[in-house]
């Protein structure tokens, strides 16, 4: 099954008045990071996080969405690069309906660390189309497909993404728990990657999706909601979730909310959830540990 292409569905997300810092239509230049590893994100309308990227010598500012699937530039941006786009990437939404967008080859994208990505395929969507008018413009989406192969840190709080090596994925995974995931690269014309944490339940194993460009903290499918936890799984509206993870050696745990719907995943673990921990990704290892953010 193809992953979820959940940055179409942002404009949603953005409605939940759930804010990282104060709100502004504007995405934030991100300031200068601390060490060379490491990239500060900037923040996009309060509510999710932004990076900044060069492709073929042009600055774009990309959202930074874990539940993306795949990597995508908008057609101003894919005119700026020089992209001729051809063929076809296909995707779901989370109520299963079909999302087809022509594909850029060979774009190598450069992050503000010197660190230049492989050259990979992505795709062109309008993403602008999601948003209201006068909203300062993005130029695209990075997903986890753009990461593959990397290891890195996630603060979503802080606002930074950070590039380990073997030696310091080790020093900051001490003592974090680790959590079984799925990794999904076989959706989207074979040009996803998503990542799904277990939670278990007494009938069995439910994956969520790690995805901050989900506003929702947690949605659950009226499939398994009731299995999950939820107090009520034919509400509508958001109730009272204690999500687990469940990890290797321990769960980690968190008293939040959850929505009930229709969906092809049995779970959505959003940015609102994902701001109160520490994610550090192995993906040449499809390996994730979860930390508290320090407070």
């Amino acid at each position: 099954m193809s992953p979820v292409f959940h940055t179409f569905a942002m404009t949603a997300a953005l409605a939940t008045g759930i804010a990282l810092s104060p709100a502004s239509s504007a995405a934030t230049p991100a300031p200068s990071a601390t060490s060379a590893s490491m990239i500060k994100l900037g923040d996009f309308m309060g509510r999710t996080r932004s990076i900044e990227v060069t492709v073929g010598g042009q600055h774009g500012t990309f959202l930074l969405d874990t539940g993306g699937g795949v990597t995508f530039v908008t057609p101003d941006f894919a005119r700026k690069i020089g992209c001729s786009p051809w063929g076809q990437i296909s995707g779901f939404r989370l109520s299963g309906e079909r999302l087809d967008m022509a594909r850029c080859e060979g774009v190598a994208i450069g992050l503000q660390n010197g660190k230049t990505l492989p050259s990979a395929t992505v795709g062109m969507f309008d993403l602008m189309s999601l948003f209201p008018p006068g909203t300062s413009a993005v130029d695209g989406s990075l997903a986890l497909d753009a990461l593959d192969g990397q290891m890195f840190t996630l603060d979503l709080r802080a606002g930074t993404l950070e590039f380990e090596t073997a030696k310091s994925l080790a020093k900051h995974t001490a003592g974090a728990v680790e959590i079984p995931i799925r990794v999904s690269r076989h959706g989207a014309s074979g040009h996803d990657l998503g990542i799904y944490a277990r939670s278990r339940t007494a009938k069995g194993d439910l994956w969520f999706e790690v995805d901050s460009g989900s506003g929702a903290p947690v949605l659950l499918s009226n499939k398994v909601a009731g299995e999950a936890g939820a107090a009520d799984p034919a509400a509508t509206k958001a109730q009272p979730f204690k999500l687990a993870l469940s990890g290797k050696g321990g769960d980690v745990s968190l008293d939040t909310r959850a929505i009930v719907r229709d969906m092809i995943h049995d779970g959505v673990v959003g940015m609102p959830v994902l701001v109160h921990w520490r994610l550090m990704f192995d993906l040449a290892h499809d390996r994730l540990w979860v930390a508290p953010v320090k407070p």
